[in-house]
């Protein structure tokens, strides 16, 4: 492989590049659309031409219409499977970060309600001497 796409690869997971209904959609729109000016400038026949310009064309109502759709229907499956699973957990009643994982709600909030630090004993004083 390549070590252009080698490196584009490993920049799209390292930024955590996101995928929403769409994003199928999006790859094809933008391959086609790209060899479009590739074929002109190998000089391919009309015929495949016009068929790659044809394919680009109904990829585009189609991705029109699914935008659209799911628009006003799951406006959901726009956003990012990150977006998704943070609400998800959020409904749930989870809370937390990528470091600590997630907890439920009520166990953060029982902790933080009892004391943390055990009360001094009688004989402890922090006078200084």
């Amino acid at each position: 492989m390549p070590t252009f796409y080698q490196s584009f690869l490993t920049e799209a997971t390292a930024r955590g590049a996101r995928s929403s209904a769409l994003h199928a959609l999006q790859w094809m729109l933008g391959i086609l659309l790209s060899s479009l000016p590739l074929t002109i400038w190998a000089g391919a026949p009309t015929w495949l031409l016009i068929g790659i310009a044809t394919a680009a064309s109904l990829v585009l109502l189609l991705f029109l219409f699914a935008y659209v759709y799911c628009l006003f229907t799951i406006p959901d499956a726009l956003r990012s499977e990150q977006f998704a699973l943070s609400k998800l957990a959020i409904e749930k009643g989870l809370v937390g970060d990528d470091i600590a994982g997630l907890v439920q709600y009520e166990e953060v909030k029982r902790e933080r309600s009892s004391p943390t630090l055990p009360a001094p004993l009688s004989g402890d004083t922090d006078a200084p001497r």
